[in-house]
């Protein structure tokens, strides 16, 4: 079997995706080179990101295939799991083959899979629009903290600076050492380790603030009207270490 090894990037998938079309193999999977066990079976190739080469692809998706279908392949590779590049390689060999229209075959596996894996990460990045909490960390700047399953900074990044436009403000992805970051002019996304994190957190001068607001939620909170499994089916109690008002 052939794995093709790439860095991680969008890019370096698409990269990668080049190269595996034009090997003309059956069995040929695809991982990130960070977080691959290698295996002396296996014939190893570390394909080097090419901008030229991933735009072919890119381009080639988008003009053959459609934009849904270059949509979930952007939302798998945001997925979390070493399944995920053979998925999306296999997922394009089907939809270059068939057309657009493989996506409406919904009891093939490969789509059951693709499907399942752009709602979980829709479904996060959906989710933490609405939770995310911050921290006053000086004065009109903020900090949040979180540690989601998918990567889904990109997909959240531009609503952040639509509602908090005149603020600076730092998301923090701590699973994935990233974050936005804010300045009230541009935002990017960039690497930010958990010791710089750990710095903003516990220096932050907002603990008045967060003593307000469990204040508020408690006297507006109904005790008899209190539905803990309603609650849970909206926001997973995983996500409750995020939110202020949830002790």
């Amino acid at each position: 079997m052939k794995v093709l090894l790439y860095d991680g990037s969008f890019y370096g998938l698409l990269t990668s995706i080049y190269h595996g079309f034009y090997m003309k193999e059956i069995d040929i999977k695809l991982y990130i080179k960070d977080t691959y066990n290698s295996n002396f079976l296996n014939m190893e190739f570390y394909i080097d990101t090419e901008e030229a080469k991933a735009l072919k692809v890119y381009n080639s998706i988008n003009d053959k295939l459609g934009k849904n279908i270059l949509k979930n392949v952007y939302y798998l590779h945001l997925a979390e799991g070493d399944e995920i590049p053979t998925l999306i390689f296999k997922y394009l060999k089907l939809a270059f083959k068939y057309g657009p229209e493989i996506s409406l075959a919904k009891n093939n596996d490969i789509i059951i899979n693709v499907d399942k894996y752009r709602r979980r990460v829709s479904l996060e990045a959906h989710r933490f629009t609405g939770f995310v909490r911050f921290k006053a960390i000086g004065e009109n700047h903020y900090y949040s903290r979180i540690s989601p399953d998918h990567n889904i900074l990109p997909l959240i990044i531009d609503h952040f600076i639509n509602r908090f436009r005149n603020q600076n403000f730092i998301i923090h992805d701590t699973k994935r050492e990233l974050a936005i970051i804010y300045n009230m002019s541009q935002g990017i996304i960039t690497d930010f380790s958990k010791e710089q994190g750990d710095y903003l957190f516990h220096n932050s001068f907002d603990k008045n603030y967060e003593n307000l607001w469990k204040t508020f939620y408690s006297s507006v909170n109904i005790v008899e009207r209190n539905n803990p499994r309603a609650q849970r089916n909206y926001i997973p109690s995983r996500y409750f270490k995020y939110l202020t008002e949830i002790d």
